[in-house]
C-alpha cells in the first residue's frame, strides 16, 4: 500500500485510534526503563461536551505521555469524569426549565436519578471527544467521582477528620445563593464591580442627646443591627462608647462599641454591625459577645424577626421601602453614588447573601501549615514558578472550609442527627437510609451532600486505589498535575493538603498551570457571548493533529492567549508537508521502508542533516521534560520544514543517499509523534506494513555522534546560498548570475551543489573580484551585479531598516502609554511586548546586514 497523494485526516483518525486501543498501547508497560510517568487527567465536568480549552489540556498532557511512553517509562494517563455537583445540577435545571419543569417538581431521589441518566449520556459524548483529540489514556482505568472507591475514600477522609477534630458542625456565615438554594465556599463567589448608592442614616442616641450617622450600601440589613462600632482612637466618637442607640424602624436599643477593625475613613467613621449578614461583623460580634439576628432567609426574603411591615418582602423590595420610610421619618441624612464589589453566584448571577446556617466545616489551618512547609521546601515544582508564591500567600489566609451543599446531586454526607437531641451527631455510612436506629435512638441523615471539591481533592490517590491497589504503589505520587490557573486555589491547593494529610506524601511532583484559551480578540470565551469554539468541527475540517499543534503553538505556562485559527491552518499545512515528504521518500526508497540504524553519510549535506537530527531528538526531549511544549513543537516544525524538506531533500536531489532519507524520515516521525500522533502513525503503518509495529510504542530515537566539522561545511553552503537568494529576491535579479572567487578550494569542491541551490549560472575563478562582495562566508567571493543594482539593493535594505525603526518606536510608545497598560486586556499587552521583541530583533538583523553590505560595495 502506498501513501495517497493527499492526506485526509478524517479517513484515518478513527481507525488509527481503534488500532491503538486494540493493541492496548495505552496500558502502562516498562519498555527499557525502570522509571514511571503518571498523570491523572483533570476530570471534566460530566454535564456537557468538551470545549476548545480542554483540547489544550489533552494536547499538553498527551504530548508528555507519548514522549515518556516512547522513552520506555511505564506511562499512565488516567482518564475520568467529575460529577461536578452544583455545576451539573445547575445545567440539568436549565434543561428541565426548557420542558416547563423545575427541581421542585421532584423529590431528591427522583432528581438524583434523572441527573444520573443525563450525565451518563454526556459522559459517552465527551469520552468520544477525548478519543477524537487523540488522548492516549488508559480507558481500563477510567474513574468517575461517583464510583464506589471515590465515595468510600470521601467517607474515610470525613471519618478521619471527624475523629481528629478537624471537622466540626457549627452555625457560621455561609455564602448563600437564594436562587439555587445552596451555600458556597468563599473562593466560589464571583465578585463584580457595581454602581450603587451609599445611604447615610441617622441613628438617634437613646438619651436624646444627639445622633450618629452611619453609611451603608445595604439598608435592608439594618433591621438586624446589634451594635454601632467606632474606632477607639476616633476623637469624634470616643465619648459615645458605652451609650446606646435607638435603632430606627424598630423598638430595639443597641450599644455603641469600640473596635480596631473599624475604618475611620469609610463613610462617617461609625459603622453598623449586622453579625448575621456580614463576615467582618460576624467576627466583631464574636469579639464583643453580640447577639446575631437573621433578617434575610434562604429564599432572599425578610424573616419574621423584623417589624411586621417588612416581613416576607424580597430583600431588594425591602430596601426601597426602608429607604422611603427613613426619608419620611427624616432619618435619611443623604445618599451618594458609590462603586463597590458585590458577590454573585457564578452560575446564575444572583447576589450572594451571607446567611447564618449550620453546616459542616473543615479546620483548614493545620492542613495549610503542612502544605506551606512542603511548598517552601520545593517538594513540588511549579510551572510557572510564580504560582508557588501565589499559592503560599493564599494558604496563609485560608479560612475554614464549608463542605456542605444543599443540593440533590452529589455524595451524601455520612452524618446522622439524633431527632431528640440536635447536638448529638454520629458518623454512619448507611446513607441510603433516611433514618437509622443506634443504641435505641433514632437518627436522621443530614440531607446535604459534600462540596464537589471535597471528593475531587482526593483524585490523585483515590483514582489510583489508595492505599492497597498496585497502581497507587507504582504510580504515586503523580509525575505531573496539569491544570488551569482558575482552579489553582479550589483544587490544586486542596489536593496538596489532603494528599499530605491522607498519604503523608505530596500528591504530585510537578504542577503545570496553563492559561485560558481566549477568543481570537482576547476576550474570555462564554456561551452567553456566543464566542465559544467547538473543537469537533475544527477537527473535522483540519484534523486532530492540526488542532493539537495549533493550540500549543506560541503558548507559555500560566499565560492566557487567544485561539488562533491561523495557527491551526499552519499546523494543518505542516501535517501536509510531512505527508508529502513521506511520499517523496517512499518513491525514492521503494515499498519496503526500513530505516537504517547507522546510515553511512557520504556528503556534507548528509553529515549536516544527521547533526540536525541529533540536535532535534536531544533538544525536543529536553524541552518536553521541562514542559516547554511550544518550544519543542517549534523545533520539530522548523527541522522538518526548513532543514529536512527545504535544504536536505533539495541537496540530496544532486547526490542522493536513500539510507539517510529513510533514516531521517524515521527520526522525524518518532519525534513528531507526540505532537501529531495520527498523521505520523498513519505514515508509519503504511511504510512499515500495517500491524508490523506501532509508532506509539516505538522507542524514542537515539542518534550517534556526528562529525561536526563536515556538518559545518554544509552550514557554509547554506549561509552562502541564503545570502545569494536574499539579494536576488530583494532586487528581483535573473538566474543567470555568476559567482566569482580567487581560487577558493571550498567553492571548487561544492560548486555544483551551490549553483543548483542558489540557481546561478556559474562559479568562476578570477584574478580580481568585482561585483557585490558577499560576507556570509569566511573567504572572498563576489556576485556579478553592477554598481547601480548594488546601490538599489542597499537602498531597499535601508528603507526596510527605517520602516522597522518606526515600528519599534510605535510599539514602545504604545507600551509607555499608562492608559493602554492599565485598560487593555493582559493578553493584548503581552502580544504587544512580543511584537516589540520581534521587531527589535528584525531591526538589529537589518542593521547588521546594511552595515555589512555597505562596506562591501
Amino acid at each position: 500500500m502506498k501513501l495517497p497523494k493527499i492526506y485526509e485526516p478524517n479517513l484515518y483518525e478513527n481507525d488509527i485510534y481503534a488500532l491503538w486501543e486494540k493493541s492496548e498501547a495505552f496500558a502502562p508497560k516498562y519498555r527499557g526503563s525502570k522509571n514511571y510517568y503518571s498523570q491523572v487527567m483533570p476530570p471534566p465536568n460530566a454535564n456537557a461536551n468538551l470545549h476548545i480549552g480542554y483540547t489544550l489540556v489533552v494536547a499538553l498532557e498527551d504530548i508528555a505521555a507519548r514522549y515518556h511512553r516512547m522513552k520506555g517509562d511505564a506511562t499512565l494517563l488516567l482518564p475520568g469524569a467529575d460529577h461536578a455537583g452544583f455545576e451539573t445540577q445547575s445545567v440539568y435545571e436549565k434543561h428541565l426549565a426548557k420542558t416547563g419543569k423545575s427541581r421542585f417538581d421532584f423529590n431528591r431521589d427522583e432528581l438524583y436519578q434523572q441527573i444520573w441518566d443525563f450525565v451518563a449520556l454526556n459522559r459517552g459524548n465527551f469520552d468520544n471527544q477525548l478519543r477524537a483529540m487523540g488522548a492516549s489514556c488508559d480507558w481500563s482505568r477510567y474513574t468517575f467521582t461517583l464510583d464506589e472507591k471515590i465515595i468510600k475514600r470521601a467517607y474515610s477522609t470525613f471519618k478521619k477528620m471527624w475523629d481528629e477534630k478537624l471537622i466540626y458542625r457549627g452555625e457560621r456565615l455561609v455564602n448563600f445563593c437564594t436562587f439555587h438554594g445552596t451555600g458556597f465556599a468563599d473562593i466560589e463567589v464571583e465578585y463584580k464591580e457595581e454602581q450603587s448608592k451609599l445611604w447615610h442614616i441617622k441613628y438617634p442616641l437613646t438619651d436624646g442627646s444627639g445622633e450618629v450617622v452611619i453609611a451603608t450600601t445595604r439598608p435592608e440589613t439594618m433591621l438586624g443591627d446589634t451594635a454601632v462600632a467606632i474606632h477607639p482612637k476616633d476623637g469624634r466618637y470616643k465619648q459615645l462608647v458605652g451609650k446606646t442607640i435607638k435603632l430606627p424602624l424598630t423598638q430595639r436599643e443597641i450599644p455603641i462599641i469600640a473596635d480596631n477593625f473599624v475604618d475611620m475613613k469609610f463613610g462617617t467613621g461609625a459603622v453598623k454591625i449586622t453579625p448575621a449578614h456580614d463576615p467582618n461583623d460576624f467576627d466583631m460580634a464574636q469579639r464583643h459577645d453580640l447577639p446575631m439576628i437573621s433578617v434575610i432567609d434562604h429564599e432572599g426574603k425578610l424573616t419574621h424577626d423584623v417589624p411586621m411591615p417588612y416581613r416576607s418582602l424580597d430583600a431588594e423590595q425591602a430596601r426601597k421601602i426602608i429607604v422611603n420610610d427613613l426619608k419620611d421619618l427624616e432619618l435619611l441624612d443623604k445618599e451618594e453614588d458609590y462603586t463597590h464589589n458585590v458577590g454573585h453566584c457564578y452560575k446564575c448571577g444572583t447576589v450572594i447573601q451571607p446567611l447564618l446556617r449550620e453546616q459542616w466545616f473543615v479546620d483548614m489551618q493545620p492542613l495549610a501549615k503542612t502544605a506551606i512547609a512542603v511548598l517552601r521546601a520545593n517538594k513540588i515544582i511549579f510551572h510557572p514558578t510564580t504560582k508557588k508564591t501565589q499559592l503560599i500567600n493564599y494558604l496563609k489566609g485560608l479560612k475554614d472550609w464549608n463542605i456542605s451543599r444543599q443540593i440533590a446531586w452529589g455524595i451524601p454526607i455520612p452524618a446522622f442527627q439524633n431527632i431528640e437531641d440536635p447536638d448529638d451527631w454520629i458518623f454512619d455510612e448507611r446513607v441510603e437510609e433516611v433514618s437509622i436506629e443506634v443504641n435505641g435512638k433514632i437518627y436522621r441523615r443530614d440531607s446535604d451532600v459534600f462540596d464537589t471539591w471535597f471528593s475531587s481533592s482526593s483524585w490523585p490517590y483515590a483514582s489510583l486505589g489508595y492505599p492497597k491497589e498496585p497502581d497507587f504503589k507504582e504510580f504515586y505520587p503523580l509525575s505531573l498535575m496539569e491544570t488551569g490557573g482558575e482552579i489553582l486555589y479550589p483544587w490544586v491547593s486542596r489536593m496538596i493538603m489532603l494528599g499530605l494529610y491522607i498519604t503523608g506524601e505530596v500528591p504530585f511532583k510537578e504542577v503545570y498551570i496553563h492559561g485560558y484559551v481566549m477568543a481570537e480578540n482576547g476576550a474570555k470565551m462564554s456561551k452567553s457571548t456566543g464566542n465559544v469554539v467547538d473543537p469537533l468541527p475544527v477537527i473535522k475540517q483540519y484534523g486532530s493533529d492540526a488542532l493539537r499543534m495549533g493550540i500549543v503553538a506560541g503558548r507559555s505556562p500560566g499565560v492566557n492567549r487567544g485561539y488562533d485559527q491561523r495557527k491551526v491552518e499552519d499546523a494543518r499545512n505542516f501535517a501536509n508537508k510531512l505527508w508529502n515528504v513521506a511520499r517523496f521518500i517512499e518513491d525514492k526508497v521503494g515499498d519496503n521502508f526500513k530505516a537504517k540504524t547507522n546510515p553511512k553519510p557520504k556528503t556534507s549535506a548528509d553529515y549536516w542533516i544527521l547533526y540536525k537530527l541529533q540536535h532535534l531528538t536531544d533538544q525536543v526531549g529536553a524541552y518536553i521534560e521541562q514542559y516547554r511544549f511550544s518550544e519543542a513543537y517549534d523545533l520539530v516544525y522548523h527541522t522538518l520544514w526548513d532543514d529536512f524538506a527545504d535544504w536536505y531533500i533539495e541537496a540530496s536531489k544532486s547526490q542522493p543517499n536513500n539510507e539517510i532519507l529513510a533514516y531521517g524520515l524515521d527520526i522525524i516521525l518518532r519525534v513528531t509523534h507526540p505532537f501529531a500522533p495520527f498523521v505520523t502513525e498513519t505514515i508509519w503503518q503504511t511504510l512499515n506494513g500495517e500491524g508490523d509495529s506501532l509508532l506509539i510504542t516505538s522507542p524514542w530515537p537515539k542518534v550517534t555522534d556526528i562529525d561536526t566539522q563536515k556538518a559545518k561545511e554544509f552550514e557554509q553552503i547554506k549561509a552562502l546560498v541564503s545570502e545569494i537568494r536574499y539579494i536576488k529576491g530583494t532586487v528581483h535579479l535573473r538566474d543567470n548570475l555568476r559567482l566569482y572567487h580567487k581560487g577558493e578550494v571550498f567553492l571548487n569542491q561544492h560548486g555544483t551543489l551551490i549553483k543548483k541551490l542558489a540557481q546561478i549560472e556559474d562559479i568562476q575563478e578570477v584574478r580580481d573580484g568585482y561585483g557585490l562582495h558577499l560576507t556570509s562566508v569566511p573567504f572572498a567571493c563576489w556576485l556579478d551585479i553592477d554598481q547601480e543594482t548594488a546601490h538599489s539593493f542597499l537602498e531597499q535594505l535601508k528603507s526596510r531598516l527605517v520602516d522597522q525603526k518606526k515600528l519599534v518606536e510605535r510599539l514602545e510608545t504604545r507600551l509607555a502609554n499608562k492608559a493602554y497598560t492599565k485598560n487593555a486586556p493582559k493578553e493584548l499587552i503581552e502580544e504587544t511586548r512580543t511584537q516589540l521583541e520581534e521587531a527589535k530583533e528584525l531591526g538589529s538583523k537589518l542593521y547588521n546586514e546594511y552595515e555589512r553590505f555597505s562596506g562591501s560595495t
